[in-house]
């Protein structure tokens, strides 16, 4: 924590000859401020001596190379300057990088097709048979009433007689019976002698009429009877014509194919993914800047004012006492970094920066 401290002087002590100044710190002044939260106040100590060292590095590499002049160049008449540390300066940079190698896929590219108009049949052409109705007509004629027909007129009875017949109810049989005969034979199951006799035919006689002579007949002719009638006649008939009915046709939009379905290799472009990144354009390197002098630090309203906006800021500078302390100097510097102004010490474009007016 010595090490720390010794180093606060020693960068107050790197100013220009153009102006002597002397450290700010005056030891017999006691600073009022609070007593900071013990980690916090380690962290801005850290970095303040950090910044220290760095600028003692580079002042001491900067004399070895003739980079930083020995005087500010275009110093101005009764201005104080130091060397202080500027930061390193970043630029924003985007860059891409693979993440899947470029592919192929198989895909399948559907037909092409498009709408077109074209004339589809609705109904076909066909024939058709139209009825034309009957026409008629009154029309006088001889009707006849009773038609012309002819009669027969008896004029002799048939004459018939009876005549007896005879009929056969059954007709003559031989039968075998017991006995002798001329025609014998013997039962074999019973030994009998058995003759054939024969039992004659049977007759009836019946009594029947005969036609003896046909019924004569005479012919009576009786003339038709007409009359004179008016009646509705067919003048025309009931008949049929055949009438072509045309086709019927309609526009539609029928979708064609023009070109078929295929399949394609379509190739797949590798993937990447964009990241971002801080490239640094320029070194951190020593400078000449100006910073207030002593005469302007002796009335303690600017340090007052420098604290007060630090503390607007979020940058925590303790009570606004008008004294250089730790503290606010682990503020200053802070500010300083987050701003990317040069750090070391407080100067003329950190306060400027803090708008305040100088």
């Amino acid at each position: 924590m010595s090490f720390r401290l010794s180093l606060l002087p020693l960068a107050a002590a790197v100013m220009c000859t153009a102006c002597s100044l002397t450290p700010v710190q005056s030891s017999g002044q006691v600073a009022p401020e609070t007593v900071p939260d013990g980690e916090r106040m380690a962290s801005l100590e850290t970095a303040l001596a950090d910044a220290l060292i760095q600028i003692e590095k580079l002042k001491a590499r900067s004399e070895q190379d003739g980079g930083l002049p020995a005087m500010p160049p275009n110093a101005q008449t009764g201005a104080c300057y130091a060397r202080m540390l500027t930061p390193p300066k970043y630029i924003d940079r985007r860059a891409s990088r693979i993440v899947k190698e470029a592919t192929e896929r198989l895909e399948m590219q559907p037909a092409r097709t498009e709408w077109q108009e074209e004339q589809v049949v609705v109904s076909e052409a066909y024939t058709k048979l139209e009825l034309v109705p009957a026409t008629y007509k009154w029309v006088e004629e001889r009707t006849e009433v009773l038609p012309a027909k002819q009669r027969q007129e008896l004029v002799r009875p048939a004459e018939y007689e009876s005549r007896e017949e005879k009929i056969l109810v059954k007709p003559a049989e031989w039968v075998w019976r017991p006995g002798r005969g001329e025609l014998e034979k013997i039962d074999e199951e019973t030994g009998e002698i058995l003759h054939q006799v024969e039992i004659p035919a049977k007759y009836r006689t019946v009594e029947r009429q005969v036609l003896v002579s046909p019924p004569e007949y005479r012919t009576i002719h009786e003339p038709a009877v007409f009359e004179t009638v008016r009646k509705r006649v067919v003048d025309q008939p009931e008949h049929t014509v055949e009438v072509k009915v045309p086709a019927v046709y309609k526009t539609v939009k029928v979708q064609k194919v023009v070109e078929p379905a295929k399949l394609i290799r379509v190739p797949v472009p590798a993937e990447y993914e964009e990241y971002s990144y801080l490239e640094k354009i320029a070194d951190e390197e020593l400078v000449w800047r100006q910073i207030p002098c002593k005469r302007d630090l002796d009335d303690d309203k600017l340090l007052r004012q420098v604290q007060k906006q630090l503390n607007e800021r979020g940058f925590d500078a303790g009570y606004a006492d008008g004294i250089l302390g730790k503290r606010t100097e682990a503020a200053i510097h802070a500010f300083q970094q987050k701003q990317g102004l040069a750090t070391g010490r407080l100067s003329v474009e950190t306060i400027q920066s803090l708008g305040i007016a100088f």
